[in-house]
């Protein structure tokens, strides 16, 4: 169970846009996860989420075939 203390100070905590920390939240398994998925999001955009990896990955929209039915989100 993630705790609303702990969901606001990671959200304070990590400067990301608030779509990625939504579906972030979505995907964590526990508090710990949330700071893990969080602390290892790429600094290239665009990215997709990789369920394999748990967690997202950079990648060239052009080139990525194999992930058209993944969501993509790209910020500045």
């Amino acid at each position: 169970m993630l705790e609303a203390k702990v969901i606001e100070g990671l959200r304070d905590h990590f400067d990301v846009h608030p779509l990625v920390f939504h579906r972030s939240l979505e995907k964590a398994t526990s508090q710990g996860d949330l700071f893990d998925i969080l602390s290892e999001i790429p600094d290239s955009c665009p990215m997709i989420w990789d369920d394999s990896e748990h967690k997202w990955m950079p990648s060239d929209l052009l080139q990525a075939k194999g992930y058209e039915n993944r969501a993509r989100i790209c910020f500045q």
